[in-house]
């Protein structure tokens, strides 16, 4: 049996960048996923995610958010693939909202070229957009959208040229640690490995078994809009817009939602919930999305995007792998030196290829370029 340096399960977000930087560092790597990806069963489908550098989740992010933005050029360059285009990016709220403080405070920590606007400002530009009288918007120049499906093929391809094995339509059953090496069972077989990544977004639960009681499987309602007038919603014209809203019911509390430009021909924007999570079992997600949920948005966009309320609305399933603290998780399992996991919370597509450099680093028992003790899944125990 072929005994490789490193099992990577699940080949999304996090798993084909690692595949990709580890086949390029000439390690044997053995890549399974349960699908072909890309597909709709995870966190990576549909046409865009945003892209931004100052991040409102904290200044910690930010460097590696700097990274990413240059490594997914680098993608495009190695590939002929345009996968990043710029937009700008709002963050809409109050003046004392969490998002609009972390948003400056990450722009003006790290310089990052940056407006605060008034509600004023954004209807001028903007007028799509109905934002309240005692709302600012704190605008990001350059920020923007990438495609995750073509950025995914993108780095499957580049993995797959660097000799990474990969097995597609093969779900993991159980793996176990025999000291020497990581014996993995799958659907079709059982292989061995010095080293295994455990990076199935929501799907790593079931693996993970006791050792994963932190792990938060979530069903999020995504919708895509198709504006009567297209223009004015398209990419370069109309920025990534994060608004939050503070709620009624709950002093303190707020509803998240957020909304990004059609990104083709015939396109559509597109409007989800960032916050209004559902816990779900990964292996029984319900996908069909309720009326109520679509009520729930038209409702949004009737309030803060008036032209997109009446329109049609297609609608989708994505899951989020959540944490207790709405950090990563980055690192070896406790107790297990040799086996390693991730999960993303729901903000994490953006730093895919950083990310992948971090994992192979972590895998290969190198320091990664960032301080990513904080991301150790440890920190649950």
């Amino acid at each position: 049996m072929t005994i490789f340096d490193v099992i990577v399960v699940g080949l999304g977000t996090v798993g084909s960048a690692t595949c990709m930087e580890l086949g390029r560092r000439g390690l044997s790597v053995l890549g399974l996923d349960a699908y072909r990806p890309p597909h709709k069963m995870g966190s990576h489908h549909g046409e865009s995610r945003s892209i931004r550098r100052a991040y409102l989740e904290g200044t910690a992010y930010v460097p590696m958010a700097q990274q990413a933005w240059q490594r997914w050029r680098r993608l495009e360059s190695d590939t002929g693939t345009r996968l990043l285009t710029p937009t700008g990016n709002l963050t809409i709220g109050p003046g004392d909202a969490p998002a609009v403080q972390g948003f400056l405070a990450s722009a003006r920590r790290y310089d990052i070229p940056h407006e605060l606007l008034t509600e004023a400002d954004v209807r001028r530009r903007w007028p799509q957009l109905a934002i309240p009288d005692n709302f600012v918007a704190g605008l990001e120049v350059d920020a923007g959208v990438v495609a995750p499906e073509k950025a995914l093929i993108a780095m499957l391809a580049e993995a797959e040229k660097a000799g990474v094995v990969m097995r597609f339509d093969e779900r993991v059953t159980g793996w176990r640690d025999e000291g020497h090496h990581i014996r993995v069972k799958s659907s079709r077989g059982t292989y061995e490995a010095g080293r295994l990544l455990l990076s199935a977004g929501a799907g790593t639960k079931p693996l993970l078994g006791p050792l994963g009681k932190w792990l938060m499987p979530k069903r999020v309602p995504v919708h895509w809009v198709a504006p009567i007038q297209a223009h004015p919603f398209e990419l370069g014209i109309w920025p990534v817009n994060f608004w939050q809203l503070p709620m009624k019911d709950k002093p303190g509390g707020y509803h998240e939602r957020y909304a990004l430009p059609v990104t083709r021909p015939h396109g559509r924007v597109k409007v989800a919930a960032h916050n209004q999570l559902e816990d779900c079992d990964p292996l029984r997600v319900a996908r069909s999305v309720a009326p109520e949920e679509v009520t729930d948005i038209r409702s949004f966009m009737a309030t803060y995007i008036p032209p997109l309320a009446a329109c049609d609305i297609r609608s989708d399933v994505c899951l989020y792998t959540m944490t207790p603290d709405g950090d990563f998780v980055l690192g070896a399992l406790s107790g297990q030196a040799n086996v390693f996991t991730t999960a993303l919370a729901g903000h994490g597509f953006k730093f895919a290829p950083v990310l992948g450099e971090i994992m192979a680093d972590m895998l290969e028992d190198k320091e990664p370029a960032f301080g990513v003790s904080r991301f150790s899944p440890s920190r649950f125990d």
